[in-house]
C-alpha cells in the first residue's frame, strides 16, 4: 500500500511540475501564425491538446488564453505557417 502512495503521489508531483513549466513557457514564447503559408489542413488544430487553434475561412485562428506554446503544433504544419518565438 505504501508503495502505491508513493507512486500515486509522485505522479501528481510531476503533473504540477510539467503545470508549472507550461505556463512558465507561456509567459516567455508566443506562437506566431504566418497567415501567408497557412493552407488550412488543420494538421497543427487537431494536435494542439489545448483547443488554443481553430479554422475560420480555411485560416487558422490562435485563442493566447487557451495557448501554452509548448509547441507540439509546430512541427505539424508542413507549409512553415507556424513558429514559437520569444515574447519582446
Amino acid at each position: 500500500m505504501n508503495i502505491f502512495l508513493i507512486v500515486l503521489a509522485t505522479f501528481v508531483l510531476l503533473m504540477i511540475i510539467g503545470h508549472l513549466h507550461r505556463r512558465h513557457q507561456a509567459k516567455n514564447k508566443v506562437l506566431l501564425i504566418i497567415e501567408e503559408n497557412c493552407t488550412g489542413c488543420q494538421r497543427c488544430v487537431k494536435r494542439c491538446q489545448r483547443t488554443a487553434l481553430k479554422i475560420v475561412n480555411k485560416k487558422v485562428i490562435l485563442n493566447p488564453d487557451k495557448c501554452t506554446s509548448c509547441g507540439n503544433c509546430v512541427p505539424m504544419c508542413k507549409f512553415s505557417a507556424l513558429e514559437i518565438a520569444n515574447r519582446e
